[in-house]
């Protein structure tokens, strides 16, 4: 069967009439989407691979009782870099249909955890920000500040836009090319495909592709490569896929943080420590999905009845 929603039932489900093609009969456990979860990156509590394993095995009952559906960013990197094409977020965004379908969680669980996805991207910019400035905050104690403060002051500021000089011409052909994969910003006409595409494009304020195209289309050296945005950039690659005029996003944000870097505008061991500050603010992204999930669940799995 090529999935383990579509198999008839006498009582129709609210999976079976809008599920996603998953293709999970075409893997062959190569770990690729276990490599590609920034959320497995970051803790090791999401290994797509065993979703869609279990999947293949039928543990239906298993599958949508397991809080790792709920961990997932609804990134796609895993799906975008599948060699064969199988689809693990359509399988967990089917799995937690599901899972409300039977009333193993509230109905009102999705919202709030696009709630908490909002959480997480504030904290990641703070955290950015506070790295930015030569600090190595804990986490876990500037967690709820960040949280649930919005970067609006420095977002909103005013930009001057600059002359056209030798140095933002320069500048416009460095993030024009990334080694072989050369893009044209400039073919950029602010329709906003990247930006719906996105999937942390949540708060504008927070992130915004198209702001970030646009800004390097100017030559805004200074505010791009100073700003805690460009290390949000998940590299799913979403807003490439969305773009109807070919501008590969994903690597001009990849080239950003290639010139922030040798430059010098951040610290050399800036990469490491971002790195090791992402997994503590996941850490506490997890914690805060685990609350939700407590508190979610209105009747204990079937499975764990029989138990």
């Amino acid at each position: 069967m090529s999935t383990i929603y579509l198999k008839k039932t006498a009582l129709p489900s609210y999976v079976a009439r809008y599920s996603q093609p998953e293709h999970i009969q075409a893997c062959y456990t190569c770990g690729t989407c276990n490599s590609a979860c920034p959320v497995n990156a970051a803790t090791s509590r999401l290994r797509p691979m065993e979703l869609v394993y279990k999947a293949r095995l039928g543990l239906l009952d298993e599958l949508v009782s397991m809080p790792d559906i709920w961990y997932c960013m609804d990134c796609n990197r895993c799906s975008n870099f599948c060699p064969m094409m199988v689809k693990p977020l359509s399988l967990i965004q089917n799995l937690r249909a599901e899972a409300i379908s039977r009333k193993i969680v509230c109905p009102e669980l999705a919202e709030q955890h696009k709630e908490v996805l909002k959480r997480l991207l504030n904290a990641l910019w703070h955290a950015a920000d506070a790295l930015l400035d030569g600090e190595y905050p804990k986490v876990a104690e500037h967690w709820e500040q960040w949280a649930r403060t919005s970067p609006s002051d420095k977002a909103n500021q005013l930009i001057k836009l600059p002359s056209d000089t030798p140095q933002t011409t320069a500048f416009r052909q460095m993030v024009r090319g990334y080694g072989v994969n050369a893009t044209s910003i400039s073919s950029c006409f602010t329709c906003r495909e990247c930006s719906n595409a996105c999937p942390i494009c949540l708060d504008p304020r927070v992130f915004d592709p198209v702001k970030i195209f646009r800004l390097a289309n100017f030559g805004l050296k200074d505010e791009l490569l100073r700003s805690p945005c460009i290390w949000l950039c998940l590299d799913c690659q979403s807003c490439m896929s969305a773009c109807s005029q070919g501008v590969k996003g994903a690597l001009i944000i990849r080239q950003l943080q290639h010139i922030a870097y040798e430059e010098g505008v951040v610290a050399k061991d800036f990469p490491v420590r971002w790195q090791q500050l992402k997994g503590e603010v996941y850490g506490e992204y997890i914690r805060e999905i685990d609350k939700l999930l407590e508190a979610a669940r209105s009747v204990k799995p079937p499975y764990l009845k029989q138990v």
